[in-house]
């Protein structure tokens, strides 16, 4: 690759936080994976790295981040360049699936946490080869595994269905994409990278909302503490559980992930029962992790609470669609009280109307229904309000890099952290003028059947994070994701409390489903 790159723009306050996270090895890759299915009369070579060249080159020209490099990381003013070429056998390999398993991101199977488990905790040379890459694994002679891992500096979750978008696209267009020689260097003209989405102008900030966390760093920690001051938006108090405080070994520190599938049946009642209670899904599945925290990690004990974070897009605040390539991502935080043993579980009532409205179910009491309602709104609210933003405070922070290492030995900001990248449409297509029987054809090409989304265990983050993609017609595939270390309990505890936290998720997830038959009852 050319070493003589040109500059495009600094860094913003939101881009440097994951330069400098990244830089000190706090944080890698975000992954994205898909399953990608060739219709029957379909010819392909799935074994080739020739058959996904000019998919890749596609998205090359398409994505302008995919294009850039990280300078100056370890400074407080960080800097993009563009390289002038690319050399696709740098962010393009395929590897053998292991002869047991499940074929598809809706397991659970050991080979595919695996893969992802590397793939989160693969280091990226950020100042000098673009921090992405495509690992292709095929499945069958018409089937295959595809995963884009690539450094948030780039881009957020959203940012990898704009690349499976583009991907997919192009491979359905089979022969008439333009033939590339994987051996040789793309060149990379001139370009302009947009501009990052956290300026000032677009997220401001009341004297507030600045207020606390501005003295919180100011003042000497005793007095900070006594006027109830902390330097993080989140609510963390004594009685919240935050697992271990951040530690961090270089080299050593290593990510876990285990994956759940939920059928499109079952996500569909889940999604009706929810709205029956006025809630959204994303704010239903929080009601769920604190049942399952509830259980194995709190012990019942009601002196503990939850601190939850909810990853937002923020894109439909300026008016961009939601596969807009780039960092559009926000935070929300929602406090949740521990269930005491006993009160997980709503006990039918023979007093109980079939025509009554749906304030509780025999899963969740109504106040947690309540909560998933009022989590919701919150939630929607975050996403289309661009004043006092979380990621706004980042300009205020006086160095970036020595904000990260001094979170080293304290507590973590929140609980756990729970983000939806929501539903991709696998049979859309970018041409708008075909015909339905071209449609057809497109579509059965070509289609993604699955998606499975995961990200490294943060370092200075939550100590566990609940990830969560579907594909429209298909299942819902969630990842459980920490830091080995962060939980709180022994370490050859961890998978054993993990396993029980995804099987309570799933047997809920059931449990909210079958109530979706006394709906029709009432209606």
């Amino acid at each position: 690759m050319s070493q003589d790159n040109l500059f495009l723009r600094y860094a913003s306050p939101g881009e440097r936080r994951m330069i400098s996270r990244e830089d000190l090895g706090f944080y890698s890759n975000i992954v994205v994976g898909a399953t990608y299915e060739f219709g029957n009369g379909v010819k392909v070579d799935l074994q080739s790295l020739q058959t996904f060249a000019g998919p890749l080159k596609h998205c090359v020209g398409k994505f302008p981040h995919l294009k850039v490099v990280a300078c100056d990381a370890s400074t407080e003013k960080p800097f993009f360049k563009r390289v002038t070429s690319l050399d696709l056998r740098n962010h393009l390999r395929i590897i053998a699936r292991p002869a047991t398993g499940t074929t598809t991101a809706g397991g659970e199977e050991p080979w595919m946490e695996q893969l992802l488990e590397s793939l989160v905790d693969e280091p990226n040379s950020i100042a000098t080869v673009p921090p992405w890459r495509v690992v292709v694994c095929p499945i069958s002679p018409t089937r295959c595994f595809v995963a884009f891992a690539y450094s948030h500096i780039i881009g957020d979750g959203r940012a990898a269905l704009a690349f499976h978008r583009a991907f997919l696209d192009s491979l359905r267009q089979g022969p008439n994409v333009p033939q590339v020689e994987i051996s040789l260097p793309v060149p990379v003209p001139r370009f302009v990278l947009p501009d990052p989405f956290d300026t000032p102008a677009r997220l401001p900030i009341s004297w507030s909302f600045l207020l606390g966390p501005l003295l919180a760093v100011l003042l000497p920690e005793i007095v900070a503490g006594w006027l109830g001051l902390q330097a993080h938006a989140a609510k963390v108090g004594a009685d919240t559980w935050t697992g271990n405080d951040v530690f961090f070994e270089p080299g050593a520190n290593r990510s876990c992930v285990r994956i759940f599938a939920l059928d499109e049946a079952r996500v569909t009642q889940a999604v009706r029962v929810s709205r029956a209670h006025g809630a959204k899904l994303t704010g239903t599945i929080h009601q769920l992790v604190v049942r399952a925290l509830s259980k194995y990690i709190a012990g019942g004990k009601p002196a503990i609470n939850f601190v939850s974070q909810t990853a937002i897009s923020m894109r439909a605040s300026i008016g961009l669609p939601s596969e807009e390539w780039g960092n559009f991502a926000s935070g929300c935080y929602g406090m949740h009280p521990v269930i005491a043993k006993g009160q997980g579980r709503q006990q039918p009532s023979s007093s109980t109307s079939s025509s009554s409205s749906p304030t509780s179910s025999p899963l969740l009491p109504a106040p947690m229904w309540e909560n998933a309602s009022l989590l919701s709104k919150t939630i929607a609210e975050s996403a289309t309000q661009l004043w006092d933003q979380p990621l706004g405070l980042l300009r205020y922070a006086p160095n970036i890099r020595k904000w990260l290492l001094a979170k080293v030995g304290g507590r973590r900001d929140c609980s756990y952290e729970v983000s939806n990248l929501t539903s991709f449409r696998s049979d859309a297509v970018d041409e708008d003028s075909a015909t339905p029987q071209q449609r057809q054809v497109i579509h059965s090409s070509c289609k993604i059947t699955d998606m499975v989304f995961a990200q490294p265990g943060g370092v200075v983050s939550a100590p566990m994070a609940f990830n969560l993609v579907s594909v429209h017609g298909g299942p819902l595939v969630g990842t459980i994701t920490w830091g080995r270390g962060a939980l709180g309990v022994p370490v050859e505890a961890e998978d054993a409390l993990v396993d029980g936290i995804r099987r309570s998720l799933v047997e809920d997830f059931a449990g909210i489903g079958s109530e979706a038959a006394s709906l029709d009852k009432t209606a």
